[in-house]
């Protein structure tokens, strides 16, 4: 049987997703075992504010930077939602800022994952317009 670029794609996002929900005390050295697995050497990452972060290097410092400023309580992953070039997934976040600049809050994003030649190469956030 040949494996579609359907199927291809569905077993990228159920791996991503399956990941999403596993426990983990490290975000950045978690991610990174999906990141060797299924994103490309050189993926771009865009945020809901429309800032672009290019390849791992630069991935690992928006999160380093948001871990330093955020407090996550939980997130949940809902999904995948496949298509014929990719996949998205909604996440549930509790957080809140470690500096108090605004109340403990839970947000909704819909995070979507543009695959090709069988890795991810764009994974781009979208969220309310009022960010939260």
């Amino acid at each position: 049987m040949t494996t579609t670029n359907i199927e291809s794609i569905t077993k990228i996002a159920n791996d991503l997703v399956a990941h999403c929900k596993s426990p983990n005390d490290n975000m950045i050295d978690h991610d990174a075992k999906i990141w060797d697995k299924h994103f490309a050497e050189s993926w771009t990452s865009i945020e809901g504010d429309g800032k672009v972060y290019t390849g791992r290097d630069a991935v690992m410092a928006k999160y380093k930077e948001w871990e330093a400023g955020v407090t996550c309580h939980s997130c949940e992953a809902t999904g995948p939602f496949v298509g014929p070039n990719g996949f998205s997934v909604i996440f549930d976040l509790d957080m809140e800022p470690k500096d108090g600049s605004w109340p403990r809050t839970m947000m909704q994003e819909v995070a979507d994952y543009t695959v090709e030649n069988g890795k991810i190469v764009k994974e781009e956030f979208r969220y309310p317009a009022n960010g939260m």
